[in-house]
């Protein structure tokens, strides 16, 4: 269900979100273009806009609750600090193996993405079911830019499978999912 982040009642043990990293495509510094002239697939956004959106879903949270934040290496350090900023602990890294990548600067290719996993107050523990199951680095072809992997949805659905989910930058509505984004 589409919600209104700065105007709900709402509370939140899981966070997920993908931020719109300042981020060039095809190889030209633009955030508004790629090379070709052609517009960026979506809008992005400063640190300090992604940071005040976060707090904004944080504050629907509940005293111990779980952050899962997608960044690219580029900005690996600034998320975990943005994170640890709003009151969060890192758990693990967990790394999105693309199987393919973008090569930037026509140096090595980057084939991959962190998703952040950390929580506030103390760890939610995960079903029991699946202690132990879910591997740190999950392999899935990249399907559109941007566009994260449909394992991670299952990997957070299966860790906490009865909590209240919202995803921030969504695209599309999810079944047992609150989210909010420009482009849904």
């Amino acid at each position: 269900m589409k919600i209104d982040i700065y105007n709900t009642d709402k509370v939140y043990q899981i966070i997920y979100a993908d931020p719109p990293w300042k981020q060039s495509k095809g190889g030209k510094k633009s955030v508004r273009a790629n090379s070709s002239g052609k517009p960026l697939d979506y809008q992005t956004c400063t640190l300090e806009e992604i940071y005040e959106h976060l707090k904004t879903a944080v504050s629907h949270t509940a005293d111990n609750s779980i952050l899962f934040l997608w960044t690219i290496d580029k900005y690996l350090f600034e998320a975990q600090q943005m994170a640890e900023r709003l009151g969060y602990k890192l758990h693990a890294r967990m790394i999105w193996n693309k199987v393919t990548g973008i090569p930037a600067a026509f140096t090595i290719r980057f084939g991959h993405e962190y998703l952040l996993y950390m929580y506030k107050g103390k760890l939610t523990p995960v079903a029991k079911e699946e202690r132990g199951k879910i591997h740190s680095v999950f392999t899935e072809q990249v399907k559109r830019h941007s566009q994260k992997p449909q394992v991670a949805y299952d990997i957070i659905e299966r860790l906490y499978p009865f909590y209240n989910r919202l995803e921030m930058y969504a695209r599309n509505e999810r079944q047992g999912w609150d989210c909010w984004g420009n482009e849904i």
